[in-house]
């Protein structure tokens, strides 16, 4: 049923982006769906004229979309990701993100970004090379089905940022982009609520600092930017799950 839901989703989406023309036009599915070639001629040698890139077209979300979460099961077990994100995609160390109910689009677009050297993790850079795209498209729409840790914050009353933003510093509020539960929400905003708390602080601050390249548009890395050490501290608090025990 989450599965269906997040598919009637990514259509609202598609037709949003086909009308800003931010989705390119349509294109046959195959493992070369996300991939294009962007030519860069200017002081570089010919081996380095072109960058594969992720984009987002009606192959790569049908790729995305025919996921087959029990070989992604299957496959999640023989590349043994369980030994760094836990049996069911919750992590058993704060520095290390849990993907339990992480939209599947997101996740796919990430390891094609490890797998391009777009997004640096020796560890990640490694997995992601030895699964095709199809794969990669499977063990997504596994992890999309396992339920996420709760947050810490209980109910709470959220920060201003997540529910009101800050217009004034041009910042949406997170639940905008992120969903009002945090769940994660169109293609590339990813689950929140849940999240590791230390590997929360240490993604924002990667993106606050541009450690961290890969979000479309410098997105995150304006937001990030933004937002005080304090800000970041006390969305980390609401957000993310309770610390692991020792």
């Amino acid at each position: 049923m989450k599965q269906v839901k997040q598919l009637k989703h990514l259509s609202l989406v598609t037709l949003t982006l086909l009308i800003s023309g931010l989705l390119t036009a349509p294109a046959i599915a195959s493992e070369k769906a996300v991939e294009e070639p962007t030519t860069k001629t200017e002081g570089k040698a010919p081996e380095a004229e072109k960058e594969a890139r992720f984009i987002w077209n009606f192959a790569t979300i049908e790729l995305i979309a025919k996921g087959d979460a029990k070989n992604g099961e299957k496959l999640a077990k023989v590349h043994k990701c369980k030994k760094c994100h836990g049996d069911t995609g919750i992590s058993d160390e704060d520095d290390t993100p849990s993907i339990a109910g992480q939209p599947a689009a997101y996740h796919v677009k990430q390891m094609f970004d490890y797998k391009e050297g777009i997004r640096e993790e020796k560890t990640m850079a490694k997995k992601a090379k030895k699964l095709s795209m199809t794969e990669t498209a499977d063990i997504a729409a596994w992890y999309a089905e396992q339920k996420p840790e709760p947050s810490q914050s209980g109910g709470k009353k959220p920060p201003a940022l997540v529910t009101e933003g800050d217009m004034k510093r041009l910042l949406l509020p997170c639940n905008v982009c992120h969903g009002k539960e945090g769940q994660g929400y169109g293609y590339e905003a990813p689950a929140l609520t849940g999240q590791k708390r230390e590997h929360f602080v240490d993604l924002m601050t990667a993106f606050k600092d541009s450690d961290r390249e890969n979000d479309h548009y410098q997105r995150m890395r304006f937001v990030a930017g933004q937002l005080t050490e304090k800000e970041i501290e006390e969305l980390a608090d609401y957000y993310a799950a309770k610390p692991s025990e020792e």
